[in-house]
Order: structure tokens, then sequence, then C-alpha cells
């Protein structure tokens, strides 16, 4: 389940494929249960099908409704972390030397390991690299700022202080958005309840038509497959946008 959710379009193509064989599923199961024999039984059967599509509608608009802020959250962290290692970069500037080259050569260095750990997509391996790579050019930025501190206590250490304290504070913020997910919970009520009502409308169907088999499953599972991608960080067609991070790459390459 975790696999297919990293890639929406391959859920998507199983999914409307599974309602597929759901809807003709309900087919034959009326033909063979002789439901439209009786009045009763074939509105009962509509209406339950109703409901159950109201009910779907429901909560694919409540999942989409999770996974946008989460994009939104995710993109918004990534251009507040790029603007924090721009001010820091620049405030690295005021401290004495050795620290003022070293600490900016550090965060250039930051900067590459901020990029990795988006592209890193499904690669755990190359993710965990790229986060623990992060935390020591942090334990190295600390030292350094420690180490100043400790004979030129000025307000212009302080200032770059608080800067990369708020540069360590948004990598933890941008982590914990990576790891914020829609629940598996969810996706399994989404899934389990699109199949029961696709099987109703199975149910009610008297003659086999092709678009009928199509249409439906394919608007279910694109609406799945796109609420998917959002909710995926950096699989799927919907990427995370990096220009904010790359723009700071290329000024901060650029500086002598």
């Amino acid at each position: 389940m975790t696999y297919l959710l990293n890639e929406p379009w391959l859920l998507g193509l199983l999914f409307a494929v599974t309602l597929a064989g759901a809807i003709e599923l309900g087919r034959r199961t009326a033909a063979y249960t002789h439901i439209h024999d009786d009045t009763n039984r074939k509105d009962q059967m509509v209406a339950i099908r109703d409901g159950l599509f109201v009910l779907v509608s429901l909560l694919l608009g409540f999942t989409l409704a999770l996974a946008v802020p989460r994009y939104s959250e995710r993109r918004t962290l990534l251009v507040e972390e790029s603007i924090s290692i721009g001010t820091t970069y620049l405030r690295a500037g005021m401290l004495p030397p050795p620290y003022r080259d070293k600490d900016r050569e550090l965060l250039r260095q930051y900067v590459d390991a901020r990029l990795d750990l988006v592209s890193a997509g499904l690669d755990e391996a190359r993710f965990n690299e790229a986060a623990n790579r992060s935390r020591h050019i942090q334990a190295q930025l600390w030292a350094d700022i420690a180490a100043v501190a400790q004979i030129d206590r000025t307000a212009i250490t302080a200032t770059y202080e608080n800067s990369l304290n708020e540069t360590i504070d948004l990598h933890d913020k941008r982590i914990a958005a990576l790891e914020n997910r829609i629940p598996a919970s969810i996706w399994f009520l989404i899934l389990s309840v699109s199949m029961i009502a696709i099987f109703c409308r199975g149910l009610t169907l008297t003659h086999r038509f092709w678009l009928t088999l199509v249409l439906a499953p394919v608007t279910i599972a694109i609406v799945v497959a796109l609420v998917a991608d959002l909710d995926s960080p950096s699989t799927g067609l919907i990427r995370q946008d990096q220009r904010a991070m790359q723009r700071l790459k290329t000024e901060l390459s650029s500086e002598p």
C-alpha cells in the first residue's frame, strides 16, 4: 500500500481496473439473483447506490482538503528555509576570520544537502544521507558560533546566532512536513467505499455497455490519483517546486 501511495498514477490505473471489474461483477450478480425482476429490490439498490456515491464524493472532497494544505505547507517551508539560509549566509560575512569563510562554505554545502533531500525521492538511503549531512553541517555551524560567542559576544554575533537557529528549526519543520502524509486508514476507507459504490452501480445495470464500465471507475481513479499525487512530496507528476532553493544555490555559487 505504501509503495502504491508513492506511485499515485500507478495506483490510479490499478484502481480503475479494479473498479471496472467490480461494476461488471455487480452486473453479473444482479443477473444471477434476478434483482431486476423485483421492482422493490431494484428501487432499494438504486437508493443505496445513490447514497454511496454521495459518500464517496464527500470522502474524496475531505481527503483533497487534507492534501492541498500539506502540499502548500511543504512549498512554503521550502521558500522560508531558502530565505533563512540566504540571510544566515549574509550575516556570516560579519563573523571574524577564519569563521567567516568557513561558515559561508558550509552554508553552500548545506544548500546542496537540502536539494538532495527532496530529489532523493523514494531512495531512503539517499534521503537519510542528505538529512544526516544537513545535521552534520548544522553541528559544525553551531560549534563555530559557540566559539565566536566566547570571544566576541556582540549584537552582530547574536543576530547571526538567531538566524542560524531559525535555519536549523526549519530543517526539522521540513522533515516533519515531508513525513506528514494522509493516514493509510483514510485511503483504505476511500478505496473500500468506492468499490462498494461501484459494485452497487453494477447491481442496477441490466445490460453491459463499455462506456458504463469506463466512465465512473476512471473518474474516481483520476481523483484518487490526483489526491495521492498532492500528498506525495517527491514522486508523481506534481513535484515540489525547488526553484527558490536552486536560485539560492546559484546566487551563493556566484559569490567570490
